[in-house]
């Protein structure tokens, strides 16, 4: 007897890569602005195949958020674990958040969830979760990086420092350069952490 033939394709392609392909066209632009033909097209997978893996357009959108907030509490454990000096902590914060915002396919896009869930958190439940998470995991660990530096008001300033990083996502998709963004982020450093301010 024949061997039966196997059921369904097998999957040719890296969910891990085509969730950051997606990941970057939501970026760019938008949760309503982008169809399942420009998924597919950004990904490299039809649309069958897109959906058979992670569900319909808004799972993908989901998804995309979930992959950005766990990279974004990677990036403050690892800041965490490093242990820096008020100074030095808050110079790499900044630096790597704003290296961050400058990239997208189009330009400069920003943070995925501060400049496109916002939009649709005020109609969708399920993305005002997912938005509302991600501000929590963010104010939790600026909070813990603060205290750990001595900060002596960590979770009041924590939340100013987690507001002045949505403003600079903000900023870098309205098209400032870089060297505006970082002037910022020594005026914020300075507010927050106490860090004097030096040119250059």
């Amino acid at each position: 007897m024949p061997e039966p033939r196997p059921r369904g394709r097998p999957r040719k392609f890296d969910e891990a890569v085509v969730l950051r392909a997606a990941l970057e066209r939501f970026r760019t632009h938008g949760f309503a602005a982008t169809s399942l033909d420009d998924l597919a097209e950004a990904t490299g997978v039809n649309r069958p195949s897109l959906y058979a893996t992670f569900g319909d357009k808004k799972a993908l959108y989901l998804a995309a958020i979930a992959r950005t907030k766990a990279g974004v509490e990677a990036r403050f454990d690892q800041l965490i674990a490093a242990d820096y000096a008020m100074e030095k902590m808050l110079k790499a914060l900044f630096i790597g958040t704003i290296e961050g915002y400058l990239t997208g396919e189009n330009g400069p896009s920003g943070c995925i969830a501060i400049n496109t869930a916002a939009t649709e958190a005020v109609t969708d439940p399920d993305i005002r979760a997912a938005l509302a998470g991600f501000l929590a995991v963010e104010d939790e660990k600026i909070e813990i990086l603060l205290r750990q530096a001595g900060s002596p008001a960590p979770q009041s300033r924590a939340r100013i420092l987690a507001a002045m990083l949505h403003s600079l996502s903000v900023r870098a998709r309205a098209g400032e350069p870089r060297a505006a963004l970082i002037a910022l982020a020594k005026d914020a450093s300075a507010l927050v952490g106490g860090v004097p301010q030096r040119d250059g």
